[in-house]
């Protein structure tokens, strides 16, 4: 059989092809050869390429959604402990299998099912679990490569459970408004639709369709009328904005400049801002702890950077290091110089005295830290907004309403 690779060989990029009788000789090939594998695949046209599946991967991420986030966490750090002990990679996949929850252990089953067929880890769970995201794949293909499996495996974990808590946070943070916000909606539509005609039919049944409404009156019913015309655009232009970004984002540079334009978004950009300084500052400071080289790390934080306007940066940096500047200079070239000048500074520092990866933990605790403060003002403030919005809604609806009353019982008086 004949394979098609991607590898790192002393800090250069290189492809190629190589023979032999499964993935895993191939791979065991390319690494004493002294590359770290980054990809590899059966050549087009070969016999395994042909009688590779094609696993639909549209189904895949569908089923990730109804996976708990926790249990793979927790999967990841049983892998991790097995994996540290010494115990065989099939072994540990069919362990944690078994004591998975259901959905979650049929899919690692099929895992080990490609890996018993030679192919790597990572591309297993690439095709069978894509949902995973390209930072623990990526990890875990580190991994595989440099024989720190363990070691990144607890680390994808640790990235998971970080992004699942600030997520969580941001949630518990708009979650107690969002429910005020419908309630008042639901208050709102049932005094426009039910009590205000009745309210109507009686100041004309009084006035002869004469009476001239208050101002704040025929506000709420010009807004209810545009509400009743327009409501399903209003309710669909979020998630038409969403899309549109989904889709502006699946080209790269597009994409940098959404994401880009995201971090300077006032409030919420800050958080956007020290989630992407914290994940790129522990992914490159765990892969230069485990070994990898400075080219190959930093091409490997770009691949899995989910701010694609960062992810040009690190190209950027990853160019300018081939042709032999240093990281602090080539970081220093870069938007990060200002999105994280900590991280720089520290860079900087630490470059020729030795401990980048100290340095960049030291970077990563900081931003983390400001993330947290950020999110948690964030909740602070989204409150007291949405209580201002709500309160005029609300205080238009029943001002007009009792305006409506005071009317029609003048009326009535002469």
């Amino acid at each position: 059989m004949v394979f098609q690779y991607v590898a790192f060989e002393n800090g250069v990029r290189r492809s190629g092809r190589v023979a032999a009788e499964s993935h895993a000789a191939a791979a065991g090939i390319l690494r004493r050869e002294g590359k770290i594998v980054l990809d590899l695949k059966p050549a087009k046209g070969s016999a395994a390429a042909a009688a590779k599946g094609s696993g639909n991967k549209y189904l895949a991420m569908l089923e990730g959604l109804l996976v708990s986030k926790s249990a793979v966490e927790l999967c990841l750090r049983q892998l991790a402990s097995l994996i540290g002990a010494g115990v065989p990679i099939m072994t540990a996949l069919r362990s944690i299998s078994d004591n998975a929850p259901k959905s979650l252990g049929k899919m690692l089953r099929l895992v080990m099912e490609h890996v018993r067929q030679g192919q790597s880890l990572s591309k297993s769970l690439e095709r069978e679990m894509p949902w995973l995201g390209r930072v623990a794949i990526g990890l875990l293909s580190v991994g595989e490569a440099n024989g720190t499996l363990d070691k990144m495996a607890a680390y994808a974990a640790g990235l998971m459970e970080r992004s699942r808590k600030i997520k969580g946070q941001l949630a518990q943070a708009f979650a107690y408004p969002a429910v005020v916000f419908v309630a008042a909606l639901g208050i709102g539509y049932y005094m426009v639709n039910e009590v205000f005609p009745v309210v109507m039919k009686f100041i004309n049944m009084n006035s002869g369709g004469k009476i001239r409404l208050p101002l704040s009156t025929r506000m709420v019913i010009w807004l209810n009328d545009f509400l009743l015309a327009y409501g399903v655009f209003i309710l669909a232009a979020p998630f038409a904005f969403l899309i549109a970004i989904a889709l502006l984002r699946r080209n790269r540079r597009s994409g940098a400049i959404l994401d880009r334009l995201a971090i300077a978004v006032p409030g919420i950009g800050g958080a956007f801002l020290f989630q992407a300084n914290t994940m790129w500052c522990l992914t490159l400071g765990a892969l230069l702890r485990s070994g990898v080289d400075i080219v190959s790390s930093v091409e490997l934080v770009e691949l899995t950077m989910g701010n694609l306007h960062y992810a040009e940066q690190f190209r950027k940096i990853r160019e300018s290091l081939r042709l032999g500047s240093g990281l602090g200079k080539s970081v220093g070239e870069t938007t990060l110089s200002r999105f994280a000048p900590i991280a720089h500074t520290m860079i900087s520092v630490s470059e020729n005295s030795g401990g980048i990866d100290e340095s960049l933990r030291h970077a990563a605790a900081f931003s983390e830290e400001q993330l947290n403060r950020r999110v948690a003002l964030l909740g602070k403030l989204v409150e007291p907004a949405m209580f201002v919005v709500i309160g005029g809604m609300v205080g238009l609806v029943y001002f007009g309403f009792f305006m409506a009353m005071l009317s029609a019982t003048s009326s009535v008086a002469r």
